[in-house]
């Protein structure tokens, strides 16, 4: 048995562990019950990107030009007929509901400012067309070399959320502008939450690709009723911007 194969059959023993467990625990909380099924539907997500040819790499681009990026990539590989090596570009974004004016509004928030996902084979023509396309300044890794995101890491940012689970292709989610959604309001966003944080602060993030991650209070912006919060990423402090209902204080 292969090490990827032992290491599915754990997973999917885990799956059925959880599973079981939470059938026959009747005090299990919705928090507790809600984190089962994201376990679950993240594993069963993992071994869908393990499908994929190709690794998934982070290139770093100028912050507000992540779009643009995408779309540069996109039409440079195919124009230098690198398609083969180059399969998919994603800016994966968040929907948040932002309270503006006093009124709530849907809006989209992109999870990696400054970052683009891209999953590839790395070889010299490869490199050269992505490392070469406007707005692009690096590849993320050591010492300047491209290091792949570990297919664990990958699925927090690209995984489709609960409503969408039903589309289980990752290309399946991405739309026109190359924005992929990978997080949705729920129901609890609504409540009105009181301004109870101060920068500096340490707090743990409950929802979305950052849950259980903690984060440093870098910005509060009361009437917006949502912070920025400093996390560590590949060894690099990164920014998140975060509703007041998806952080919590640590005790």
């Amino acid at each position: 048995m292969s090490e990827e194969t032992s290491s599915e059959v754990i997973e999917e023993t885990a799956v059925v562990e959880e599973a079981a467990a939470a059938l026959g625990d009747t005090e299990l909380s919705e928090e507790e019950a809600a984190l089962a099924e994201y376990k679950t539907r993240l594993r069963t997500y993992i071994r869908e990107l393990k499908k994929l040819p190709g690794d998934w790499y982070i290139i770093q681009c100028y912050s507000g030009y992540e779009n643009k990026v995408k779309t540069n990539l996109d039409m440079r590989a195919q124009t230098l007929e690198v398609e083969d090596s180059i399969y998919d570009v994603v800016v994966p974004i968040e929907e948040v509901v932002e309270i503006r004016e006093g009124k709530r509004k849907l809006v989209k928030r992109k999870l990696l400012p400054g970052y683009v996902l891209v999953r590839m084979d790395i070889n010299d023509r490869s490199w050269s067309v992505v490392r070469d396309t406007p707005g692009v300044t690096s590849f993320v890794g050591n010492e300047g070399h491209p290091t792949p995101v570990k297919h664990r890491d990958v699925a927090k940012f690209l995984m489709p959320p609960e409503t969408a689970a039903e589309t289980s292709e990752a290309e399946k989610a991405v739309v026109a502008d190359g924005e992929k959604v990978v997080a949705s309001p729920t129901p609890s966003t609504a409540n009105t939450i009181e301004v109870d944080y101060q920068v500096d602060e340490v707090v743990t993030i409950l929802t979305g690709p950052f849950a259980s991650i903690s984060a440093t209070i870098s910005e509060i912006d009361a009437q917006g009723g949502k912070l920025t919060g400093m996390i560590s990423f590949m060894g690099r402090e990164m920014p998140v911007e975060l509703t007041f209902d998806q952080v919590e204080k640590i005790n």
